[in-house]
């Protein structure tokens, strides 16, 4: 396995505890009241928690594995690689914060740090794919 296939399924079960943990504090009354008071939407921020970080993460770490063995090939780009996993995790910290408190700068600039690193990973396996 890859460093780029190990780091990506790290971080995606870091993302499935805070996540479960956001989840979790979600489903107790004081806690749920005291995200709720911060202004945003928590259930917003733990949907994305669980979706973007934990299941997208996963398969882009998965992806990552797979691609070089299926298409007899390498990856095209680790460093590529590498930025696009550094993107997605800053784009969903900083989409997450946003979702939180309700500022529309951090859900805006989160998200089209999220959509530049889904570019990004999407050239990077589409350039390492074998096409024959």
């Amino acid at each position: 396995m890859n460093s780029l296939t190990k780091v990506n399924l790290l971080l995606s079960f870091l993302y499935l505890l805070l996540g479960s943990l956001l989840g979790l504090m979600l489903g107790y009354k004081q806690t749920a009241s005291s995200l709720f008071s911060m202004g945003g939407s928590p259930t917003l921020a733990h949907a994305h928690l669980q979706l973007v970080g934990f299941v997208t993460q996963m398969i882009v770490g998965v992806t990552y594995h797979i691609v070089p063995m299926l298409s007899r090939g390498k990856i095209n780009s680790f460093k590529l690689g590498y930025l696009h996993t550094a993107l997605l995790n800053a784009g969903l910290l900083i989409q997450v914060w946003g979702f939180l408190t309700d500022r529309i700068l951090f859900k805006s600039f989160g998200s089209l740090l999220l959509f530049a690193s889904i570019v990004m990973y999407l050239f990077n396996i589409l350039k390492s794919m074998k096409w024959r």
